[in-house]
């Protein structure tokens, strides 16, 4: 049987083709869920779905005919995406995540065939949440799914923490009985990218991102954020440019460690991050930003593992296979 796992975030959506868990074939496309809310109508959403799933099949080199079950996870889960499925509320096993996915008939897209819809998960129930506890409520759509595969790859043992980067930098704690306890959530992503692209910074880093990791820039980002926050932090990049003459590289570096330093601090202050000194990070990324977090958290001595490359290609997608097998949707384990 051929399996479609399908993807979508804010502004791509990604559709593999596996089959006896390897991987035949692949389709993408740079829309996402965000032309639902500027259109107010999922049509174009839709119509790539469709043209991917053509495109995908011949990539594959399959037929649509084949295709016996596909399973959707990310945004296209929220209710600007394909069907809006109610965040399931942690801590949950990944077992328990896969027994509450949902059937779904979608005919305009893929006639009889059966769509799987994987639920985000959210910190606490909505009863329980008040104004005294919400710093500690956050949620996810999608990176359950690669916490699956994660999971499944590593098996780690005791507590962990993932630490997937994006625009929205993601770190999901799993308690040491493998449960996902939630999440937290930081914009770093984006407030990188803001302040490399439009921002007084954007000469100094000549509008663009490290592509060599410095440790020296990087930690002394780390340093003078925490002495003198987030706002002052970013101008000193400049100030140091100016005066030390940095070249674009260091300056890049200095940057990314003040943003992730900032990270490093709301963690250590999480409610949901215990005992980080007996916890091993498992970090996600591109190589750059592997580097800065092993750099950054060997400072408290932390233990850090990197998720291999070729692993990362086709996260979200083997972790629904993963999840497909928890279910019975497919016999064998994928990974």
């Amino acid at each position: 049987m051929v399996i479609v796992t399908m993807d979508g975030g804010t502004t791509n959506t990604r559709v593999l083709f596996w089959k006896d868990g390897r991987l035949l074939g692949k389709a993408a496309a740079p829309v996402g869920v965000r032309v639902t809310a500027m259109e107010g109508s999922d049509r174009r959403l839709k119509e790539t779905i469709r043209r991917l799933l053509d495109e995908g099949a011949d990539a594959a080199g399959v037929s649509r005919k084949e295709i016996g079950l596909i399973i959707a996870s990310g945004m296209l889960t929220s209710n600007l995406g394909l069907m809006e499925i109610p965040h399931e509320t942690a801590p949950l096993r990944p077992e328990e995540l896969a027994s509450r996915m949902v059937e779904r008939r979608l005919p305009e897209l893929a006639g009889d065939t059966p769509f799987w819809f994987v639920p985000g998960v959210k910190n606490m129930a909505d009863q329980d949440l008040r104004e005294e506890n919400c710093l500690s409520m956050d949620m996810m759509r999608g990176e359950e799914t690669e916490a699956a595969a994660l999971l499944a790859h590593y098996r780690p043992q005791g507590a962990t923490v993932l630490v997937l980067p994006g625009s929205h930098n993601k770190y999901i704690a799993v308690t040491e009985d493998g449960r996902i306890a939630g999440c937290l959530t930081s914009l770093t992503g984006e407030l990188l990218q803001n302040l490399t692209e439009n921002s007084i910074l954007a000469g100094s880093v000549a509008r663009g991102f490290a592509e060599r990791f410095l440790p020296e820039p990087f930690l002394r980002g780390v340093r003078w954020g925490a002495a003198t926050g987030l706002g002052h932090g970013a101008f000193l990049c400049r100030i140091h440019e100016q005066f030390f003459h940095d070249k674009p590289l260091e300056a890049q570096n200095y940057l990314l460690g003040l943003l992730l330093g900032d990270d490093w601090k709301t963690l250590v202050n999480h409610p949901l991050f215990g005992n980080l000194d007996q916890a091993t990070f498992l970090v996600a990324g591109r190589p750059v930003m592997q580097q800065a977090y092993q750099c950054l958290f060997a400072q408290q001595h932390w233990h850090t593992e990197l998720v291999r490359e070729e692993l990362q290609q086709t996260l979200a997608g083997r972790g629904a296979l993963e999840l497909a097998f928890l279910r019975g949707l497919i016999q064998e384990e994928p990974l």
